[in-house]
């Protein structure tokens, strides 16, 4: 029912202006900004702004309603639109990876395999923060009320890096950390996100009541 519903969320609100000219925006990113990986990193923030735009045709629609007669579980609905969401990511990222190596063919530089690995452990646990950031304060309250959200995982981001040099923890101090280490926990960061985030998410929504 799960991959049901990610197929009818899909339809719902991919196929909409408002939803396809943010991945745009990731090649203009990929082509103005010269930094190998740069596209990557917008596909990883446009997907984290773009997590709300299903809970907006939702309000629109007034789709909460229809879910609330339809024969499948609350829970059905939350990994549905978890997945929905990750559909999109991936979507992006796989844009932002044509675009970045078009464009390193294009000015004769050099892409190598580690440098992707590191910008996609990077964009995974952005998406995975904006997740579980997002997605239970969303189901929970809705987009009007919840839409704020959006800039969370940004202001988490600001935070930790402010903790960070408070700490004195500089570049060369994250510059000694093994690739390894860096890329597992970014992964571990991502993953999390994304269970955590699914979890209260239900748990929340099946709480509420669907008018």
């Amino acid at each position: 029912m799960s991959f049901a519903f990610t197929r009818f969320d899909l339809m719902s609100w991919f196929p909409r202006r408002q939803t396809l000219i943010p991945l745009a925006f990731i090649v203009v990113v990929g082509i103005l900004f010269p930094v190998p990986g740069m596209a990557i990193a917008a596909s990883a923030f446009v997907t984290s702004l773009m997590l709300s735009a299903p809970f907006l045709g939702d309000e629109r629609d007034r789709l909460d309603t229809l879910y609330g007669v339809l024969p499948i579980s609350r829970r059905a609905i939350v990994v549905g639109r978890a997945l929905s969401i990750l559909v999109y990511g991936f979507i992006s990222m796989v844009i932002a990876t044509i675009t970045t190596l078009v464009i390193a063919g294009v000015r004769g530089s050099t892409i190598t395999p580690e440098l992707l690995m590191v910008g996609y452990a990077a964009a995974l646990a952005i998406v995975g923060l904006s997740i579980g950031v997002q997605l239970p304060v969303l189901f929970r309250v809705g987009y009007s009320r919840g839409r704020l959200m959006v800039y969370a995982p940004a202001v988490v981001i600001i935070g930790a890096a402010w903790i960070a040099q408070a700490f004195g923890v500089d570049g060369d101090v994250i510059g000694s950390i093994p690739p390894t280490l860096g890329l597992g926990v970014c992964v571990a960061i991502g993953v999390l996100g994304i269970v955590i985030g699914t979890v209260v998410a239900i748990r929340v929504y099946s709480r509420r009541e669907l008018r």
